[in-house]
């Protein structure tokens, strides 16, 4: 099937044949989530049954896409294929995958000029020496990092996180857009990414929610009913959980979930962490008046234990999480410190590395007043000429400038149309920023780019209305 434009209609891209298992056993564990989230998550099972009508497709292939396929069945092939590897060969291994890429981005855009900062930073071995083009650096993976943070009166709270995924695997973020689904007695805006419906967003009852990675050393477990992280969190949201109810409800589950993630949630009485594992869930402490943050190495101990992450992504996961805060606190300390989304935004832009390479967008909300606002990193595609032009201008090898254009290691506003091919190819980015406010059950749009047009850098997926009337009969 031919991918949609944009959007959640981009998913059935993910119905290619699956590469660390049979189409048989793919096909088997997307029954088994749903049978999971008939038991335990009903309207969040309508509302996928209205999608399959509406879009005709799987949804549950599409889940297991995000929540099995890139983190569990792959990493087990992977440790089946090392055990009769020489411990030589492994150290060889865990070398290779330490030079990566990295490039800190200016908080600025100017059109027709690359505002990109510490470019040689992307072209630079471990000892400080260039990278030739017959030296290709593996591109670093990037992670989620993020916060939640309450003021004492309740009047306010923010969620905010990086979306960080493989550009390769998520489309580059071509295919990132905003839903929106209006319904009845309730409405929900939420981020999503490459149309994998994995929701980073809010309710109109004041509950937000942030997803994080969190990998777990459990290979095995799964191959029965259980929980996919996207499906609790369309609990979460269409179910209008505050976060009492929500936290009484994630208590109460029968099932467990499917692998491991991390959940921020927030409304106006606090903000807490959650951790999940096949071996259940992890609750931390609500905070009220206090930050939560967290990255994708366990915040709680109890989750200390099914940790599978190396010691490589858990040290990057804790220095970017370090980072996080440090920022945090220099912002807090400033006489004009105010908690909006705004200001929890320009904390992961300053933040050291905390957005990076594999950042395809910022998110941030206010459960309580009905904000969200996104940050989409949008590629604008380049010609060969333009390269070659960019290599002379800043003193580069045609090759590496290539390599970097491929990355998206420039940044600069061209004024072109976001690409929407999902595709390698020669671009530059630019941080589109948008806000959309709930009000009345119609959302209010904003951006640096003004109003939105239907091929503009920016969307609100509307075309779900259709769904949600067959989500709604379903009900």
């Amino acid at each position: 099937m031919a991918p949609a434009p944009r959007g959640a209609c981009a998913a059935p891209r993910t119905g290619l044949p699956p590469v660390s298992c049979s189409v048989e056993q793919w096909e088997h564990l997307a029954s088994l989530a749903e049978k999971g989230a008939v038991l335990c998550c009903p309207t969040a099972a309508a509302f996928f049954e209205g999608l399959k009508q509406g879009l005709g497709w799987n949804v549950y292939e599409t889940l297991l896409d995000f929540e099995v396929y890139t983190l569990e069945l792959q990493r087990r092939d992977r440790a089946e294929a090392r055990r009769g590897a020489s411990s030589s060969s492994s150290s060889s291994s865990e070398s290779d995958s330490s030079s990566s890429l990295d490039v800190n981005l200016s908080e600025t855009q100017e059109a027709g000029k690359v505002t990109a900062l510490d470019l040689e930073t992307l072209l630079e071995g471990k000892d400080g020496e260039e990278v030739g083009p017959e030296q290709p650096k593996k591109l670093k993976t990037g992670r989620c990092t993020g916060f939640a943070m309450s003021e004492a009166a309740g009047a306010r709270a923010v969620v905010t996180q990086t979306v960080d995924l493989p550009g390769i695997l998520y489309g580059f973020g071509d295919f990132d857009c905003v839903l929106r689904l209006q319904l009845p007695s309730l409405e929900v805006l939420v981020y999503d990414s490459d149309g994998r419906l994995c929701p980073v967003g809010l309710n109109s009852v004041g509950l937000g929610v942030c997803v994080f990675n969190l990998h777990d050393r459990q290979t095995e477990g799964f191959e029965q009913a259980s929980l996919s992280v996207q499906t609790l969190v369309w609990e979460l949201l269409l179910a209008g959980h505050t976060l009492s109810s929500a936290l009484s409800w994630l208590r109460s589950l029968p099932l467990r979930p499917m692998c491991g993630s991390a959940l921020l949630l927030a409304d106006e009485t606090g903000v807490v962490n959650v951790e999940l594992s096949p071996g259940g869930l992890v609750i931390g402490e609500v905070q009220r008046a206090a930050v939560v943050s967290r990255a994708n190495h366990p915040m709680l101990e109890e989750s200390e234990a099914s940790f599978g992450g190396n010691k490589r992504s858990r040290r990057d996961s804790e220095r970017r999480l370090e980072a996080l805060r440090v920022e945090l606190k220099r912002q807090q300390e400033a006489d004009a410190f105010k908690l909006d989304t705004e200001v929890a935004l320009s904390v992961l832009r300053r933040a050291k590395k905390v957005r990076n390479l594999s950042t395809l967008a910022l998110v941030s909300m206010d459960p309580l007043q009905g904000q969200l606002s996104v940050e989409f990193r949008e590629r604008q595609e380049v010609s060969e000429t333009e390269a070659a032009r960019f290599a002379v201008e800043m003193g580069m090898a045609p090759k590496i400038l290539n390599r970097a254009l491929n990355q998206g290691g420039l940044q600069m506003e061209t004024k072109r149309p976001r690409m929407s091919t999902g595709e390698t190819a020669l671009h530059v980015t630019r941080w589109a920023k948008h806000s959309i406010e709930l009000s009345a059950g119609k959302g209010k749009r904003t951006g640096e780019l003004g109003e939105l047009g239907e091929n503009e850098a920016w969307s609100v997926y509307d075309a779900l209305a259709a769904v949600s009337q067959s989500f709604v009969a379903v009900q």
